[in-house]
């Protein structure tokens, strides 16, 4: 398994227990979100991703791109997490690496320079001020950009992004994008969770229509 999938499996572990341990017993529904009163379509749960069930939704209103990549997830007032995890995203770094940085403080406060590797780490990441996770959310689609790499997309391309970027230009595609496209489909038709590696000239292509999706220049 690589690096790569590695992370999305880990990245499905925590969006399935940051949902579920928000028992029904807790009403997050009247949860004010901080960025604005826009409207969502959904509980903001991925499919082949990760389930929302038992949290809250708030959609960043002042997103400056067509879509989210890391969604925010309240499990009250004062709390929620973001799905991807932000730990250790490249996206990041340049907060990181600057003291002086406004966004600084929040990822010194809640660990977010490296990977969460402990059960406690974890914990810290997904126990974040929803105003805290939305300003964070807002600077990491900011710089966000997919890259082809030699072993894969980075960030990781989740499955509705997928699925969405190859009905862009379906008539455009390579032999090579259409066959990434319907494994995609595939694996949301069958319900299988599958990690799968993207690479090649498909990966390329995919990339490309992955920016254009988010609307990313």
């Amino acid at each position: 398994m690589t690096s790569l999938l590695r992370s999305l499996a880990a990245a499905i572990a925590i969006g399935l227990l940051a949902g579920c341990g928000s028992s029904s017993a807790r009403d997050t529904s009247a949860i004010a979100n901080p960025s604005g009163s826009c409207k969502t379509s959904g509980d903001g749960s991925r499919a082949g991703y990760h389930s929302a069930a038992g949290s809250t939704w708030l959609a960043d209103c002042q997103n400056p791109l067509r879509r989210e990549y890391w969604r925010v997830f309240a499990q009250s007032e004062d709390s929620a997490y973001v799905i991807p995890r932000p730990d250790g995203a490249k996206e990041l770094a340049a907060v990181c690496s600057d003291p002086a940085h406004a966004l600084n403080p929040l990822v010194e406060k809640y660990a977010l320079c490296r990977s969460a590797e402990d059960g406690s780490a974890v914990s810290r990441v997904n126990d974040i001020l929803p105003a805290d996770a939305l300003a964070l959310t807002r600077f990491m689609h900011g710089a966000l950009r997919f890259t082809s790499l030699g072993q894969g997309i980075s960030p990781y391309p989740l499955p509705n992004d997928i699925v969405d970027a190859c009905a862009l230009h379906p008539d455009m595609a390579s032999a090579e994008l259409r066959f990434i496209c319907e494994r995609e489909r595939d694996r949301l038709r069958s319900g299988h969770s599958i990690g799968f590696d993207y690479t090649g000239p498909g990966a390329i292509e995919l990339t490309a229509l992955l920016n254009e999706l988010y609307g990313i220049r």
